[in-house]
């Protein structure tokens, strides 16, 4: 009991602590770094959106006027059904280089994106939000990375910016995971994108299944097709944070659900010989990340009954039961900090992974949701 107890711990914060330094050495002694050079191809931005009239007229004027060469640039607005003035809106846009892809009924962002990509008219597809804003350089510093034909897929990270102020807001896990695929990028390939922020060659895009998460699933196809997916960090967007525990908490379930369908219709990549390190990347950035929920309870259960063996694992008991205090105290307003925070949101993506296991064990498939900002 000893042995498994110390092994569940183990692996409770392996992706979260032990991965990062294992990267942390690997991208120091197995370095593979792209070539970047300043190119300008055919480029196509497709903004998915689904009732975006808060937000669509300053994100089209956003995109339009980024330092890219007007003639190789087209913005595509993919309309999942929407029933607010979110067309009218774009149909208001003058622009030639504007686009609007209006569908009647909702099937979905990513049954949307298999209609829309085909028709785009770039060599380079870049994938964005409604609510995702850039900055001028964004194309310029992208598009650069594909400059050698080994990288398939690049993407960027998102800057989360409070309301008043704008100031700088991106949390400790945000920041990880941003940090944890540029240094998978540089041994070889990152697992997953930013949904907000990420662009691929057209040519590599296949259709996808209704309920696949896009910026999980498309780098995944990337990967399988013998490209590289990498990570730039000067490549990113700005939003503002979504409001409420209980949005973040729905929207971690959904992802879940999604991302865990995923891994199982693409198992094969776990395949070290065929893949190499990325296999030994997505396992422990994306399948151990998974299990932690079953990992942290065996863990406090086992450590009950080996209680009687040592005082170092009265110590570990307390700590556990500090841990979980101090995140369901944060998330009734009771205790604040920095701490107590990171273990609420550490306590809520565990439940929400939990809740996700069970809805994809029990069949079911997120492929239509509402955005909610």
């Amino acid at each position: 009991m000893e042995y498994l107890f110390i092994i569940l711990l183990f692996l409770s914060f392996y992706s979260y602590l032990i991965y990062p330094l294992i990267l942390f050495v690997l991208a120091r002694v197995m370095q593979n770094q792209w070539v970047q050079k300043n190119i300008s191809p055919t480029t196509s931005i497709i903004v998915s959106a689904y009732n975006e009239e808060a937000v669509i007229k300053e994100k089209i004027l956003n995109a339009l006027a980024l330092d890219y060469p007007k003639e190789l640039l087209e913005v595509l607005v993919s309309s999942d059904g929407s029933t607010d003035l979110t067309n009218e809106i774009v149909s208001g846009i003058e622009d030639s280089r504007l686009v609007l892809r209006a569908f009647s009924e909702r099937s979905g962002k990513t049954a949307c994106l298999n209609r829309v990509v085909p028709d785009a008219k770039g060599d380079i597809i870049l994938f964005t939000d409604a609510n995702s804003m850039f900055p001028s350089d964004l194309l310029i510093k992208l598009v650069r990375n594909f400059y050698g034909p080994e990288v398939g897929l690049v993407t960027g990270g998102t800057k989360y910016r409070s309301r008043e102020g704008g100031k700088d807001v991106t949390g400790i896990y945000s920041r990880l995971e941003q940090w944890t695929k540029r240094s998978e990028s540089v041994i070889s390939s990152c697992v997953g994108a930013d949904g907000a922020v990420f662009a691929m060659r057209k040519s590599l895009y296949r259709p996808l299944e209704v309920n696949d998460i896009n910026d999980f699933v498309i780098p995944l196809h990337v990967i399988k097709q013998g490209k590289r997916v990498v990570m730039d960090p000067e490549v990113f967007c700005f939003e503002e944070p979504s409001k409420g525990d209980k949005k973040a908490y729905r929207r971690q379930v959904r992802i879940t659900t999604r991302t865990l369908w995923a891994i199982r219709r693409n198992l094969n990549l776990l395949n070290v010989l065929r893949y190499g390190s990325f296999s030994f990347f997505l396992f422990s950035h994306k399948v151990i990340r998974f299990l932690v929920p079953f990992f942290f309870t065996g863990a406090f259960i086992f450590n009950l009954f080996i209680l009687d063996e040592s005082l170092l694992y009265v110590l570990t008991l307390v700590g556990h039961v500090l841990f979980v205090a101090a995140g369901i105290l944060n998330m009734f307003e009771i205790l604040n900090g920095r701490i107590s925070t990171l273990c609420k949101f550490f306590l809520t993506t565990l439940f929400a992974q939990l809740i996700g296991w069970i809805r994809m064990l029990i069949g079911i498939k997120d492929t239509i949701w509402t955005p909610q900002r």
